[in-house]
């Protein structure tokens, strides 16, 4: 038996190891050949997104190229200071091109600019000369250009740009660079039959570039590779090549390529070797396991390729998906005569969810909502999480007409009543529209989602529960909106929104009291009421800081006026806010103003559902020796309520009281059951907006001595109130004729 048992196991160990090196030699193989279709697709997309980097420096550029005045100023004579101030300052130091060269309609230097420093001419000359066959490429594209018929005219009013791009290397360096023809700006001007001007951009291959790419398109040890004749010194990277003007290879971009097939050999060769060595059987188990490896593998690639593709909480397309979905409809839009559309999607107060019931309950609701939304959309539509509360849709083959309705089905299916685990709960949400036709594919994806964006926008202001479509007016107003918030963020930071005081007089007209008012006068837009620029500031987050700043103006200028009171008005989001008992300490240690000569004027929205925590900040600003007014007494339908829950001190009757006194007996009535209720409360009472000698007379009568109003005086600067004060703080209204 035992010389038997040698002679089975010669064979068998024979058939085991053979059974190894072949398994071996398979997984090597297959290794192999998942490392090669592996760094295929690596090449296949990093090609793509040098194509769509390149289109984006094209569309970056071309705003400055297709111009009727640009036209016109590179022309003869060619007015080389316009140039520099709209071609080449623009395009080196807002756009970030390294360098800028500007050639006329006999492609003579006639300007550049780089990063640098300002080239010599020499220098220019030496430069633009290697991109003289780019420059060639460009003019022949030129003489194709023709006048087009009055069908296509109709089609695309706006001129398409034409550019040429290429690969060059000047002074040892490696340049992505754009030769650009200098247009009118729409297709129905006649071409011109002389030469135009060309504006070439060049954008450094190196550094940032070359980051900022590998970060999009995640791709490890990126950088450029020049020494064309050691490129297979570079073992184990992938090579791109950068092709010039005539086709020839400066550079080559080189990164690390995946080896999920090396990854997968070093993990299943252990446990392969251990079974095969020491089981006699270890072939069939061996082939049976690393089945199942690979099966699991694979899965394990399925789950992470859907997980790095749609949203974790909601199991929608996530916004990577999202993209390249309308990447892919904006692309097949050259092939289909039909437009497509983008949707975005966002929830009206959301962030209330959150605060009240939880995160838990947001995430529940943000589940349920992407089942709505997914529920009313077709199989070829696209819905997408984008993150938070926002969403969005991607929508193919489909007119004005079938895009409102998709938008109404959305806003349709936020409208339900949702059953929650806290309760019912009721949402809605705005919808921004922009349909995009087959002749303006060239506005890409990320301007497509943009504009949908800004239509969303328009939507919430004009009141929420709505849709719109994009127009260009809506871009245009948006932009003017983003540069009044950069004007207002600068007016605070430099002190250029001023206060200004309106008197409070007694019965005698003497002055008891002053109102701090804050007044925007714009360098070049006059003067922005405060009833713009003062919800611009909460739209755009600078709430808390004009507050303080008119807090801490406010402060400093009550050291001015002793035994006056100063009336500043503090928004309800100051007095929520969890730090605003603290800030106002702060600023009162800073001035050393005297808390008891200060009168804080709050509105029943700054005291409303929060319970505790009003009474808590009301009592520490009565502590602190503050004076309390409920200002706008009698526009909201609880004020009663609050002036017998919270120690008020005076209550202000609202303009809209007032204005009617001496014409409707009504108003009269009211304003008198007010001061009655006010003495009841041994609170004392004045009335706003008062203009005519009139209300004044009536408001005497009825028992209201304290005013305030244009009857008296406008809002005036501080110097005024100090020169008021210096001749006896009295107030003399003008008479007025009585009415016929």
């Amino acid at each position: 038996m035992t010389a038997l048992s040698r002679k089975l196991s010669a064979p068998l160990a024979m058939i085991a190891l053979a059974s190894v090196g072949l398994l071996l030699s398979v997984m090597i193989i297959l290794a192999g050949q998942i490392d090669q279709e592996a760094q295929q697709h690596d090449r296949d997309l990093v090609e793509r997104g040098l194509v769509a980097t390149i289109r984006d420096v094209e569309h970056a550029v071309a705003p400055q190229v297709i111009w009727d005045e640009a036209v016109d100023h590179l022309d003869q004579p060619f007015d080389v200071a316009w140039a520099r101030d709209n071609i080449t300052n623009y395009l080196a130091q807002q756009t970030g091109f390294d360098q800028v060269f500007v050639l006329d309609g006999q492609d003579r230097m006639r300007l550049a600019e780089a990063k640098e420093g300002r080239l010599t001419q020499a220098e220019a000359e030496r430069r633009v000369a290697k991109l003289a066959p780019l420059v060639a490429k460009l003019r022949v594209s030129e003489h194709g250009l023709k006048p087009r018929d009055g069908r296509e005219r109709r089609r695309a009013l706006i001129a398409a740009p034409a550019q040429v791009s290429a690969f060059a290397k000047i002074e040892d360096e490696i340049y992505l660079v754009t030769a650009s023809l200098v247009r009118s700006e729409t297709q129905t001007a006649p071409v011109r039959r002389t030469p135009e001007a060309i504006v070439i951009t060049a954008m450094k291959m190196e550094g940032a570039f070359v980051d900022a790419f590998a970060d999009r398109f995640l791709l490890a040890g990126t950088h450029l590779h020049r020494a064309l004749d050691t490129l297979d010194d570079e073992t184990g990277y992938t090579h791109l090549p950068l092709l010039d003007a005539n086709g020839a290879v400066v550079a080559t971009l080189d990164w690390n390529p995946p080896h999920p097939g090396q990854r997968l050999l070093r993990k299943t060769i252990g446990p392969v070797m251990a079974v095969v060595c020491a089981l006699a059987l270890a072939t069939i188990l061996l082939a049976r396991r690393g089945r199942m490896i690979a099966e699991g593998l694979i899965a394990s690639e399925a789950r992470s390729k859907h997980l790095a593709l749609h949203d974790g909480l909601t199991g929608l397309a996530n916004r990577l998906l999202f993209e390249e979905r309308l990447r892919q409809a904006i692309e097949g839009l050259e092939r289909k005569a039909r437009p497509m559309a983008v949707l975005a999607i966002d929830l009206d107060r959301f962030k209330a969810v959150n605060d009240t019931h939880g995160h838990a309950a947001g995430d529940e609701l943000i589940r349920k909502v992407g089942e709505r939304l997914a529920s009313v959309c077709r199989g070829g539509e696209t819905v997408a999480r984008l993150g938070g509360d926002e969403f969005g849709v991607v929508a193919a083959d489909i007119d004005p007409n079938g895009a409102a309705i998709l938008a109404e089905r959305l806003l349709n299916a936020l409208c339900g009543p949702m059953e929650m685990s806290f309760g019912v709960h009721f949402v809605s949400g705005s919808v921004g529209v922009v349909l995009v036709s087959p002749d303006q594919a060239h506005i890409g994806a990320a301007e497509a989602a943009r504009r949908a964006d800004v239509a969303l926008y328009r939507a919430k202001s004009e009141g929420r529960g709505r849709y719109c479509f994009f127009e260009d007016a809506m871009d245009a107003a948006l932009k003017a909106r983003r540069a009044l918030e950069e004007d207002l963020r600068a007016a605070l930071r430099d002190g250029a929104v001023r206060l200004d005081y309106q008197p409070q007089v007694d019965a005698g007209d003497r002055v008891i009291g002053v109102e701090a008012l804050a007044r925007w006068s714009h360098p070049t837009r006059g003067e922005i009421p405060p009833d713009a620029f003062i919800p611009l500031a909460e739209d755009c987050g600078l709430s808390q800081e004009m507050g303080r700043y008119v807090l801490r103006r406010a402060l400093r200028d009550s050291l001015r006026w002793r035994g006056l009171q100063v009336g500043i008005n503090v928004s309800a989001r100051q007095m929520k806010r969890a730090g605003f008992i603290d800030e106002l300490a702060e600023l009162i240690r800073e001035t050393g103003a005297n808390p008891r000569q200060l009168a804080l004027e709050i509105t029943e929205s700054a005291l409303l559902g929060d319970g505790e925590g009003a009474h808590d900040t009301v009592d520490s600003l009565r502590q602190m020796g503050f004076s309390l007014v409920l200002d706008d007494f009698g526009v909201g339908c609880a004020s009663l309520s609050y002036i017998r829950r919270y120690p008020i001190d005076r209550i202000k009757i609202d303009r809209s009281f007032v204005a009617p006194l001496g014409q409707d007996a009504d108003s009269e009535a009211v304003v008198a059951a007010i001061v009655r209720l006010a003495k009841a409360l041994s609170l004392s009472v004045m009335a706003k907006g008062v203009e005519t000698a009139a209300q004044r007379e009536i408001l005497k009568a009825i028992g209201c001595a304290q005013a305030q109003g244009f009857l008296f005086s406008p809002p005036v600067a501080a110097e005024t109130i100090d020169a008021l004060l210096a001749q006896g703080g009295r107030l003399h209204p003008p008479a007025q004729p009585d009415a016929a």
